[in-house]
C-alpha cells in the first residue's frame, strides 16, 4: 500500500465509523469497488476513494460532522461550504495537500479526500429527469471553471448565461440556492430511482441496485456494498471488470500531490504569482463560447464519424470476400481467432468511444448519439458471435444496443440479446447463491453456445463447488478435460485443475499448474483465489528454502523460490526469500554484482534514487545483501556491518558503526576489510581525509580480490573526477587550491605512485 492509500484509508475509515455508529447508508463505487471484489483492498495502482451516498443520509452526516469529525479533517459540499469549487461532496483532510484542477485558484481546502458521490431522487418520468440534469450541468459549470460539462448535452449558451448573470447580480448564494431547490425538491420515499450527483455525467440508478447493502472486506474492514454488485459493475465496466488490465490502460487521477505539505503552504507559494481575476474571465468566456460551439462540433464529429464509416465498411466488405472461408463456415467450424483478425479494423473503430460513447466524463455524448457502421445482417451477427465467443459479451450487447437504435434486429439477433440478459441473470442468481436457478440458465446457454468461454468459466465454478470426494470427482475432471482441450492456455481452467490436484495429494503438480494458471490470466479474481489459498503455505515454502540452502542445497532451493516467485510475483516475503536463494546460486561476480543492484533497488539505496517500495520484510533482503558480502570476502560480521551502513543515514548509527568496527572483536583476522568499512563509514560521513587514511591501510593488508578491486574503483574514481575538475579550473583560473585540497589526502606524488602500483 502507498503512503498515499494509507491517508485515504484512514480518511475512508472514519467516514464508515461514523456512518455504522448513526445507522447511515453508503456503498463502494467505481474502481474502489472493483478493488473490494479482484484485491479486497486497493487496486494496486488506484490513488483515490469512491462511494456512493443518499442525499438524505449525507445531509445527516453533514450535520454529525459538526460535532463528531475528527481534528484535521473537513467537509467539502457547494451546499454547505460555497467556497468549494465542485458540484458533489468529499471529505477531506486539511493536513495535507492533494489540489485537483478546479482548486488551483479556490479558495477551499485541497487535501487528500474521499470522494462521496451523493445520490439524489428522481422521478421515474424521465422529463424530470433531463430538468435535473440540465441544470446540474449549469449548476457544476457555474462552480468549476476547469471543465465546460454542458457542452456534451448541448446546453444552451444562453440558458448558461442567464444563470451566469444572476450569478453577478444577485451573488453566488442566492444563485446556488434557487439551483438546488429545483434539483434537490424529490422526495426519496416517491422516487425508484437516484441520479449519482456528478457534473461529468449523473448516471441514474434503480434504488433496489444499490440497497439494501451487503457486506464484504476492503483492507481489513468490512464495508457496505450494492445490494446488485454484478449488475453494477457489468452495467459500468462490461464483464470484463473482474480483469486487470494492462499497464498502459491503468487511469490514475491528476492532482498535485505533496507528501509532508499542507494544501496552504503550496498555495502561498504560487497564489501571489498568478492572476486569478483574469483566469476566471478566461475561463468563463471559454465555457460561453463552446456551449455556442457545441452543436456545429457535435455535427461536424458525427460528418466524420459517418465517412470513417463507410471506409470502414467497404474495407470489411473486401476483407470477407477475400477470405479464402467464408464467415458462417469460419464460424461453424470454430476458428474465432481467424475471424478475430478478420474484424479486427471493424472492431476497433465500432467498438470505440467515439463511435459508441461510454457512460463517463467523456464518453457520454457518443454514447446517447452513437454512429453504426453499416454491415450486412448475417456478417454483423457472426461479428456480434465472435465476440461472445472471445469473452467481450458486453461489447456485443452494447453494439445489439446501438444497432436497435439505429437500424434493425433481427429475430436471430434479438434472440441472442436475449440470451445475454439471461447470462446477467444468471449472474444476479449467483450473486444472491441461488445457485440452481444460476446453473440452469448456465446450462441452457452452454446447448447453444458449447464454446463460449464465458459460459464455460460459469459452469466451472458449479462443477467444483460439487467436489466433495477428490478421487471421486469424475464430473469436474470430465468438464475440465474438455475445457481444456478448447482453451489450453487459459488460466481460468488451469487454476481448477490446480485445485483438483491439490485435493488429491499431488501438491508439487498442482503449483506448477497454479504458477502456469497466474501467467495465463489477468483475472483478478483468480488471482485474488490464489493468493488467498497461497497465503498460509508461503511460510512453510520460505523455511523449506532457508532449510536447503543451510544443507547447501542451492539448487533446490533456487528452483523451489523460482516457483513461488512465479506462484506469488509481487509478496515481498517471497520476493526476499527468492533473492536469498539468487545470492547464493549465481555463479559469476558480474552475477552477482547485478544481484546486488537489485537489491539496492529494492532496499531504496540506489545511485539513481529510485523511489523505495513498501517492504514489509525488509529484513530478507537485507540477509540476502549481508550473504553477498560474503560470498566476495567478507566475513559474516563484517558483511552485516556493510550492510547495515548501507541501509541508514543516521550519524549516530555510522558512528556506533564505526567503534564497532574498531573493537578487537571483528579486525583482528580481517584488519584490511575493516579499515576498508570504516573507509566507507567516514566518507558517507563526508569525512574525505579519514576515509582514504583507512583505505590507504587497507591496502597494506591482505585483501580478497574483490575487495582490493573495490577500493581499485574508488581511488581511480577519485583521481579521475578530481583531475577533470582541475583541469577545468586551470581553464578559469589558477588551480593551484583545488589540487592542493584535493591531492592532500594523498599526502606525496611518491604515495600516489605506490598506491597505483598496488591496485594496478
Amino acid at each position: 500500500m502507498t503512503e498515499k492509500q494509507e491517508l485515504l484509508l484512514q480518511l475512508f475509515r472514519e467516514i464508515d465509523e461514523i456512518c455504522k455508529k448513526h445507522n447511515l447508508r453508503y456503498v463502494m463505487a467505481g474502481g474502489t469497488l472493483i478493488g473490494v471484489l479482484r484485491n479486497e483492498g486497493f487496486i494496486p495502482w488506484d490513488d483515490d476513494v469512491d462511494i456512493y451516498m443518499p442525499k438524505s443520509d449525507w445531509d445527516k452526516f453533514v450535520e454529525i460532522c459538526k460535532t463528531e469529525m475528527p481534528p484535521n479533517r473537513a467537509i467539502h459540499c457547494s451546499d454547505v461550504d460555497r467556497t468549494y469549487t465542485n458540484g458533489f461532496p468529499r471529505y477531506a483532510s486539511t493536513d495535507s495537500c492533494s489540489i485537483h484542477k478546479h482548486q488551483i485558484i479556490g479558495e477551499d481546502k485541497a487535501g487528500e479526500i474521499i470522494d462521496v458521490l451523493t445520490l439524489d431522487p428522481i422521478p421515474d418520468d424521465d422529463r424530470e429527469y433531463e430538468k435535473y440534469r440540465t441544470h446540474m450541468m449549469i449548476y457544476t459549470d457555474l462552480l468549476n471553471i476547469s471543465m465546460v460539462v454542458g457542452a456534451r448535452w448541448e446546453i444552451s449558451a444562453f440558458q448558461y448565461l442567464y444563470w451566469l448573470l444572476r450569478y453577478k447580480f444577485f451573488g453566488k448564494d442566492r444563485t446556488l440556492k434557487k439551483l438546488e431547490k429545483i434539483m434537490f425538491s424529490y422526495k426519496e420515499e416517491e422516487c425508484s430511482r437516484y441520479a449519482m450527483r456528478w457534473g461529468g455525467c449523473p448516471f441514474l440508478f434503480d434504488k433496489d441496485m444499490m440497497f439494501p447493502v451487503k457486506y464484504m472486506d476492503f483492507e481489513g474492514t468490512k464495508v457496505m456494498v450494492p445490494n446488485r454488485t454484478s449488475d453494477y459493475l457489468i452495467w459500468h465496466y462490461g464483464d470484463e471488470w473482474s480483469y486487470i488490465p494492462p499497464h498502459g490502460e491503468r487511469e490514475s487521477h491528476e492532482s498535485v500531490y505533496v507528501p509532508g505539505a499542507t494544501y496552504q503552504e503550496i498555495r502561498d507559494e504560487y497564489l501571489p504569482r498568478i492572476d486569478k481575476g483574469r483566469i476566471r474571465r478566461q475561463m468563463t468566456f471559454r465555457k460561453f463560447y463552446c456551449l455556442i460551439q457545441t452543436r456545429k462540433d457535435h455535427k461536424l464529429d458525427m460528418r466524420r464519424n459517418r465517412i470513417k464509416a463507410g471506409v470502414i465498411a467497404k474495407d470489411l466488405e473486401a476483407r470477407v470476400m477475400k477470405s479464402e472461408k467464408n464467415v458462417e463456415t469460419l464460424l461453424a467450424e470454430g476458428h474465432y481467432d481467424v475471424l478475430n483478425e478478420l474484424f479486427e479494423d471493424y472492431y476497433k473503430t465500432q467498438l470505440s468511444v467515439e463511435f459508441i460513447g461510454r457512460e463517463d466524463y467523456k464518453g457520454i455524448r457518443p454514447f446517447y448519439h452513437p454512429t453504426l457502421i453499416a454491415v450486412e445482417d448475417s456478417v454483423f451477427q457472426i461479428a456480434m458471435l465472435t465476440l461472445i465467443y472471445t469473452e467481450r459479451v458486453s461489447k456485443a450487447y452494447r453494439l445489439y444496443e446501438v444497432r436497435k437504435k439505429l437500424d434493425h434486429l433481427t429475430q436471430e439477433m434479438e434472440q441472442t440479446v436475449e440470451d445475454i440478459r439471461r447470462f446477467r441473470k444468471a449472474a444476479c442468481h449467483y450473486e444472491f447463491r441461488e445457485m440452481k436457478e444460476a446453473e440452469e440458465i448456465v446450462d441452457d446457454l452452454l446447448r447453444k453456445y458449447p464454446d463460449a468461454p464465458g459460459f464455460l468459466k460459469f459452469k466451472c465454478r458449479f462443477v467444483m463447488a460439487r467436489v466433495q470426494d477428490p478421487w471421486n470427482a469424475s464430473e469436474a475432471e470430465g468438464f475440465l478435460a474438455h475445457a481444456l482441450r478448447i482453451f489450453p492456455h487459459d488460466g481460468y481452467f488451469i487454476k481448477y485443475k490446480g485445485d483438483l490436484l491439490w485435493k488429491k495429494g499431488l501438491q508439487d503438480e498442482a503449483l506448477e499448474h497454479f504458477a502456469e494458471a497466474r501467467e495465463c490470466t489477468s483475472n483478478g479474481i483468480v488471482h485474488l483465489e490464489l493468493d488467498k489459498f497461497l497465503k498460509d503455505k508461503k511460510s512453510q515454502a520460505v523455511k523449506e528454502c532457508r532449510k536447503l540452502l543451510e544443507n547447501r542445497k542451492k539448487d533446490e532451493a533456487f528452483s523451489l523460490m523460482e516457483l513461488w516467485k512465479r506462484l506469488m510475483p509481487e509478496d515481498s516475503e517471497i520476493d526476499g526469500a527468492f533473492y536469498l536463494t539468487k545470492t547464493s546460486y549465481v555463479r559469476t561476480k558480474a552475477e552477482l554484482e547485478e544481484v546486488i543492484s537489485e537489491l539496492y533497488c529494492k532496499i531504496g539505496i540506489s545511485d539513481d534514487k529510485i523511489e523505495k517500495a513498501e517492504l514489509s520484510n525488509e529484513m530478507l533482503y537485507r540477509e540476502a545483501l549481508t550473504r553477498a558480502w560474503q560470498r566476495f570476502g567478507y566475513s559474516k560480521p563484517l558483511a552485516q556491518c556493510r550492510t547495515r551502513l548501507l541501509c541508514t543515514d543516521e550519524e549516530s548509527e555510522m558512528e556506533y558503526l564505526a567503534e564497532e568496527l574498531r573493537s578487537s572483536r571483528i579486525h583482528k583476522q580481517h584488519l584490511g576489510v575493516t579499515y576498508k568499512l570504516l573507509g566507507d563509514v567516514r566518507r558517507k560521513q563526508g569525512q574525505t581525509r579519514s576515509a582514504f587514511e583507512n583505505y590507504f591501510k587497507a591496502l597494506e593488508c591482505a585483501l580478497p580480490s574483490y575487495i582490493k578491486m573495490e577500493l581499485s574503483r574508488i581511488i581511480l574514481e577519485d583521481m579521475y573526477k578530481g583531475s577533470r575538475r582541475a583541469a577545468f579550473f586551470a581553464k578559469k583560473a589558477d588551480a593551484a587550491e583545488f589540487l592542493n585540497v584535493w591531492l592532500d589526502k594523498y599526502k606525496s606524488q611518491e604515495n600516489i605512485r605506490t598506491i597505483l602500483d598496488i591496485i594496478m
